[in-house]
């Protein structure tokens, strides 16, 4: 397969020449696909990189952002969208790289990056590049020979020098996975580059390309320019020169732990295998008093192998790494050896950069049955993280959700965005909190957030009513005291509860959106009880479907009235109900939606409700195709040789051609929610089996739809008449979906109604 790949540019104030001939030769690489993913920086520059691109013929992703972004952030909000990107074209071995708006690349750069990462474990390559001026002369063959670089630095040596030129780089998507989001920095005191090597050499290896495969154009507007690096000179060994290699000492420790957490926390999520992480380099400037020798004896090894620039900076780290040990044994005996440590590290930081890293430090073993605190033992995500601060200018109906990245937004969380646009699309302010998983990107968040929004809210300047909070890194988050809180899933609903009765906001009752029956997502135990206390709570419910609304009438709950608000799944019927079905030549196609991972898509029951199918029909390998969509999974062998393909998530752009292409469905969902794919698969002409619950019946909106008891019988019963029934017609292929609840729109304007008319009035007329 052709290697695909993700270049990120970051744009700001590009001259128009120079950009130009950089994406030239992007688009003149060998041997790969690309697609490029282009930070607007500048907040200006979209139109000019539109119209090149489409120019060029090549395919692009605009990232906006709503400030100017310096190049780190610039790189790690297109980073953050080039791995989004990545999962939701489904292109899991893609390839990722970097570019500066006014290199050239030669036209093998990719494919050489391509071939050196190869079968190898090594997780990033660069490259050498050429000097070149601005009208593009050559000025010097070699930016590693100008500069006197080391070829191969290894972990430590990158933090005493880095030798990674970002506009050089190919990377793995491990690489992106454990280093967004970059760590803090106040202002830049080190880039982009430096970083994503160092998680690359710890993760799995960098390899360099020793040949120039860029021309790296110097001109007055570098960011970062090549430095030739003049013969060594002893230093004056006065205070300035203690406070500048304290400096970089301090940068370089931070780093140093940045590196180890990120190694401990994909050893832990299972991105790398345990005992896989090279950290061992590292481990002087993790150490609390010893580490000092590490690095004198690299600062002799550099000095008999004649590099004396490094061998200085290794030496320097010797001497204040020393002086951090002396000077907190001689605090000792006042403070403590923690506290004075804990002290010289705050100075140390505040000069580079700006921040300081979490502590990683290794604990004293614990006892055999150590104490915990209460709170390491309870379920966090019902309380807030976060303290109100009412400094808000105006209320707002502030919507809680798990997650505000890309990357972890799913179908729920969508339809609690589109109801928070949609809400400040009407002219009301929105505040959106993410509960539970820190922003990665900002900017990228927003984006995601604002290209869900139509035209005519672009216009009206909903955006601007918009706004992204993290609940989980920000100590307090501006509210205002009548606010109105919307909750999104259960533990939500106990957030906003907490808020409201501990925090004094005038709104005693919150609204909450009920997308499904939650507790039976899990076993007898705290978060069923908790799920199902959720109901208890004084809120206003908005239910996702009437077949929901009304399973939890069936239940006794009494806030599940007739007049209860309900809204229709949010499916474009008309995407998949005029589309051409193929012509009826070779084996049937059977699509299973299976999700292993999620239980009550009842995914061991849809296999033995098709093996039992195969062989009640006695089907033969020329006769049937099985496929399964959803959630990618290992390939399973069937009755009479045949096997179910897992083709897993597929692309938007290419769902409705797929199911114009199949013949037979079975999407299970053992839940009252009706699940999306057996109503899609109806509208395109697919005669799909799925099950019922209470009194969810889906094949009340279409006869292409046959609903059964959820049990393998019964199941593969429907199966056998789906398999026998006549091609859906074009009359069975029009569902109208009214009969599940309000268009998602008229809900919108009925909450907006209700929440306008509860707000004050100086709120209502924001725009």
């Amino acid at each position: 397969m052709t290697p695909f790949i993700y270049i990120t540019l970051a744009v700001f104030r590009p001259d128009p020449g120079y950009l130009e001939a950089q994406l030239q030769s992007l688009v003149a690489q060998e041997g790969v696909e690309t697609h490029l993913v282009a930070v607007i920086a500048d907040r200006v520059s979209g139109p000019l990189v539109a119209r090149l691109c489409a120019d060029l013929d090549l395919g692009l992703t605009l990232v906006s952002t709503d400030r100017n972004l310096d190049s780190v952030r610039a790189f790690e909000a297109g980073l953050a969208r080039a791995l989004a990107l990545s999962e939701e074209q489904n292109r899991p071995d893609a390839l990722f790289a970097l570019s500066d708006q006014d290199d050239i690349w030669h036209p093998d750069r990719l494919a050489r990056g391509v071939a050196a990462l190869g079968d190898s474990p090594a997780m990033l390559a660069h490259s050498d590049a050429r000097l070149v001026d601005a009208q593009g002369a050559v000025i010097h063959p070699s930016m590693f020979a100008y500069e006197r670089r080391d070829r191969r630095p290894g972990l430590r040596g990158l933090l005493y020098r880095n030798t990674i030129t970002g506009m050089t780089v190919l990377m793995r998507r491990a690489v992106l996975e454990i280093a967004l989001p970059f760590p803090a920095q106040a202002g830049i005191h080190f880039y982009h580059d430096l970083w994503l090597g160092l998680v690359a050499e710890a993760a799995g290896g960098v390899v360099l390309i020793d040949a120039p495969l860029v021309d790296y154009r110097q001109h007055g507007a570098n960011t970062v320019g090549a430095v030739s690096r003049e013969p060594w000179r002893l230093p004056r060994f006065d205070k300035v020169w203690l406070r500048r290699r304290a400096t970089s000492y301090a940068l370089a420790r931070y780093l140093a732990n940045s590196t180890y957490l990120r190694m401990a926390e994909a050893v832990a999520s299972g991105r790398l295998v345990d005992g896989s992480a090279r950290i061992a380099p590292i481990r002087p400037y993790l150490r609390r008093l010893r580490g000092a020798g590490s690095f004198a004896a690299d600062a002799l090894r550099l000095t008999l192998r004649g590099q004396l620039t490094r061998a200085r900076i290794a030496g320097s780290f010797a001497v204040v790494h020393f002086g951090r040990a002396v000077w907190a044994l001689h605090r000792t005996l006042d403070e403590g050896l923690n506290p004075a440590l804990a002290r010289f590290d705050e100075r140390l930081y505040s000069l580079s950069p700006g921040v300081a890293p979490r502590a990683v430090e290794p604990a004293p073993a614990p006892p055999t049955h150590p104490l915990k605190s209460y709170r390491e033992l309870i379920d966090l995500r019902k309380s807030a993280r976060w303290t109100p601060a009412f400094e808000a200018p105006c209320p707002a109906i502030v919507v809680l959700v798990p997650t505000l990245n890309p990357t972890e937004i799913f179908a729920g969380i969508v339809t609690a965005l589109d109801i928070a646009i949609g809400l400040a699309e009407r002219g009301l302010t929105v505040r959106l909190v993410a509960t539970d998983l820190p922003m990665a990107a900002p900017a990228a968040s927003r984006a995601f957030v604002l290209n869900r929004m139509s035209a005519a809210g672009q216009a009206s300047g909903a955006a601007e009513r918009i706004s992204l909070h993290c609940g989980v890194q920000s100590a307090s988050l501006p509210l205002h005291r009548e606010d109105r809180f919307l909750a999104t899933a259960w533990w939500t609903a106990h957030v906003a509860d907490r808020l409201i009765r501990q925090h004094g906001f005038h709104h005693d009752r919150f609204h909450y959106l009920i997308q499904d029956f939650e507790p039976n997502f899990y076993a007898w135990g705290p978060e069923y009880a908790d799920a199902l206390a959720s109901y208890g709570l004084n809120f206003a419910p908005i239910f996702n479907t009437t077949l929901l609304r009304d399973y939890f009438h069936q239940e006794g709950f009494g806030f599940a009235g007739r007049q209860t608000l309900a809204f229709h799944p949010a499916i474009d019927i008309d995407r998949y109900s005029w589309g051409q079905r193929r012509m009826a030549t070779g084996p049937r196609r059977l699509a299973l939606y299976g999700r292993p991972e999620v239980p009550r898509n009842m995914f061991a029951t849809g296999l033995e409700v098709i093996a039992r199918f195969i062989e009640a029909e006695n089907l033969q390998p020329g006769q049937i195709e099985l496929v399964s969509v959803g959630l990618k999974h290992g390939n399973v062998n069937m009755p009479n040789g045949l096997r179910l393909i897992s083709l897993g998530k597929l692309p938007y752009e290419d769902y409705p051609q797929f199911l114009l292409d199949t013949d037979v469905g079975l999407s299970l969902m053992y839940s009252p929610h009706p699940s999306h794919p057996p109503i899609e698969m109806a509208a395109s002409g697919v005669r799909v089996v799925t099950n019922s619950f209470g009194p969810k019946d889906l094949a009340r909106l279409s006869p292409a739809i046959l609903s059964a008891a959820p049990e393998v019988p019964a199941l593969s019963a429907a199966l056998s008449r789906a398999w026998h029934c006549a091609p859906v017609s074009a009359q069975e292929r029009q569902i109208a979906l009214g009969g599940l609840g309000l268009s998602p729109e008229a809900m919108i304007d009925a909450l907006a109604a209700e929440l306008g008319a509860r707000l004050p009035q100086h709120e209502r007329m924001v725009s």
